[in-house]
């Protein structure tokens, strides 16, 4: 944990040669969990990529491709969506997902589970659906913080922190409305919110902002108000990763995960 707790605060501040130093003479301590190491890795990849090129060794350490990110965050993803979401990454044919989806035990999981596979390989009539399923989704849940704001004023987040709820509703549209099957699966597989930062930090290291915002919006209101503070605040920030303010609202989600 002492490498995770000093590797990210240096390179965010931009020290990178005693960022390296410890990072190799350290490196096993960052293997004992996988998970962590997973998350610190997606970490260091979003604050070093566009400030500092690394040793070809250090950037091959660093990357996590897509097994990896499976391996480390499998149990953080809900049953019914992983499958399609090992197809969305490459790393499994159709076929083998959606017999994933039939050893799964409850009859209604293994249909959602199939649907979604049909929603990877970008079935039209699977995406528009789903597309419809999670605005609406967001709608009710941006409804019940409303509610709650006006209920009690201290459990609405939106309405603490000043923010327009019609203006999320349709930014978090507009970007669903422009996914495919790939970026949907990603968006629906967390079954928790370190799984949604790793997915989210994913995205980022790929060039999907688009992807990366609606992980961050989805944050926002998932996971009660600190979480949602932090994960809205991100979102407000996005995606810059030369701007300081986008770095250290990230590195506030890691931090609050490790």
């Amino acid at each position: 944990m002492y490498l995770v707790i000093t590797t990210c605060p240096l390179a965010l501040t931009g020290d990178h040669e005693t960022m390296s130093k410890l990072l190799e003479e350290h490196w096993w301590a960052l293997e004992i969990n996988y998970e962590v190491s997973a998350l610190t890795r997606l970490m260091l990849n979003a604050l070093l990529g566009p400030r500092v090129e690394l040793s070809g060794e250090l950037e091959g350490r660093l990357s996590v491709n897509p097994g990896e990110l499976i391996d480390a965050f499998i149990f953080d993803m809900l049953s019914e969506s992983l499958p399609a979401l090992i197809v969305a990454l490459g790393i499994m044919m159709p076929e083998n997902g959606a017999t994933m989806c039939m050893l799964l035990d409850d009859l209604t999981k293994e249909m959602a589970c199939m649907y979604a596979i049909s929603v990877a390989m970008n079935d039209n009539a699977a995406v528009v659906l789903l597309r419809g399923w999670l605005i609406n989704k967001f709608l009710r849940l941006l409804l019940i913080n409303r509610f709650l704001g006006v209920l009690f004023e201290k459990l609405g987040l939106l309405k603490v922190l000043g923010v327009d709820a019609d203006a999320l509703l349709n930014e978090f549209r507009g970007l669903v409305n422009g996914f495919d099957g790939k970026s949907l699966a990603q968006l629906i597989a967390p079954a928790n919110s370190i799984a949604q930062l790793a997915l989210m930090l994913y995205a980022l290291i790929n060039g999907n902002k688009e992807l990366t915002k609606a992980h961050a919006l989805m944050g926002a209101l998932y996971y009660g108000k600190l979480l949602g503070r932090l994960f809205l605040e991100a979102y407000g920030a996005c995606c810059d990763l030369g701007s300081e303010g986008f770095r250290r609202a990230i590195a506030k989600l890691f931090f609050y995960h490790v």
